[in-house]
């Protein structure tokens, strides 16, 4: 008992020695999630214990004896060219327990140079790339802790960058409820070489994520609250300022409590009529407040997705609808590639 209470001291303790906000922040991809069943989700609902590898790249708590084998490939294409793709393999060992080992690469294109006079220097690419270890360990039966570690690297033209990330996750589980807890650190680290003398902080994110399935229905619903280190993450958004009739100058949108407290918010649900079929849809509230227009209605925010299964294979589609004018398409494809006796 002596140890469990330690694991979890030091746990609660790496949270708030790191939770801490920074001017600007560095290696945003890692904010991205390319995991198509898990992005059908908004990307931010990680407490599903039912799920297969595709969940643990986020949450490592989530990390099983049952993934062994598995690998998990995943393609993202995003407007202007962008392209993110991910890797994940799990491995499980009785002596040691669950291992995950995966990459995530971004590559956003090539760029034309140019110099401070305007004239061309030739053409340069930029991408980033982190290389991930994940770990769960079991407290008891209900509880669990999983951590990732990052290893990342990242170039943009003649500049570049290396540093180091950890994911520190906290699940607790009731199978007889069917119902799922977890607190999840993201990306807690530092930039240990920076682009330039200037050291940048990470997207850091903590998260309280909750879903149950219910009894007699094959629908599983989340909820989740991000950000939680940052009490107000509202934004006035330019575009849906007013204009004053009688002064005639442009008066800012105005964020109530209950619309920057809604902020944190995101929620969804996936329906699985059977077991190698199952339908997804999520609702980002802070995604949809930012980025929708008072010109136009818009879907932003919302997240749809489909996957199915053929003997041991796993196919997902995710459509992610980021703004008016594009969304993302999400693929993922997952195999057993080895399988225990």
């Amino acid at each position: 008992m002596n140890r469990r209470i330690l694991i979890c001291a030091l746990f609660f303790q790496s949270m708030l020695t790191f939770a801490q906000v920074g001017g600007r922040s560095v290696y945003n991809f890692l904010t991205v999630t390319p995991e198509a069943r898990a992005a059908a989700l908004g990307g931010k609902n990680f407490a599903h214990s039912e799920a297969g590898i595709e969940f643990a790249a986020h949450n490592p708590s989530l990390l099983n004896e049952s993934m062994h084998g598995y690998l998990n490939m995943n393609a993202v294409s995003h407007p202007s060219g962008i392209f993110f793709g991910s890797t994940r393999y799990a491995h499980h060992s009785e002596k040691y327990g669950t291992f995950g080992f995966g990459f995530l690469l971004a590559n956003y294109g090539t760029f034309d140079g140019r110099d401070p006079l305007g004239l061309p220097t030739g053409t340069f690419s930029a991408t980033d790339l982190a290389f991930q270890v994940g770990y769960a360990y079991a407290i008891t039966e209900n509880w669990k802790l999983g951590a990732n570690a990052k290893f990342i690297n990242s170039t943009f033209e003649i500049y570049s960058s290396f540093g180091m990330a950890t994911d520190l996750a906290l699940l607790y589980t009731i199978p007889e409820k069917r119902m799922d807890v977890t607190l999840l650190a993201r990306n807690l680290g530092v930039e240990l070489n920076p682009y330039t003398t200037e050291r940048g902080s990470l997207p850091f994110d903590l998260a309280l994520s909750i879903s149950n399935r219910f009894e007699n229905l094959p629908l599983r619903w989340f909820v989740t609250l991000d950000q939680l280190h940052r009490p107000d993450v509202g934004f006035a958004n330019p575009a849906n300022a007013t204009r004053d009739p009688s002064t005639g100058q442009m008066v800012d949108e105005e964020l109530t409590i209950i619309n920057r407290f809604a902020r944190h918010l995101s929620f969804g649900g996936e329906f699985s009529p059977s077991k190698g079929f199952h339908f997804a849809a999520a609702y980002d509230i802070r995604r949809a407040s930012e980025m929708r227009t008072a010109a136009f209605r818009s879907s932003a925010g919302l997240s749809l997705g489909l996957g199915f299964s053929v003997k041991k294979v796993r196919f997902n589609y995710a459509r992610n609808i980021m703004h008016i004018s594009g969304a993302s398409n999400l693929f993922s494809l997952s195999l057993r590639i080895d399988q225990k006796d």
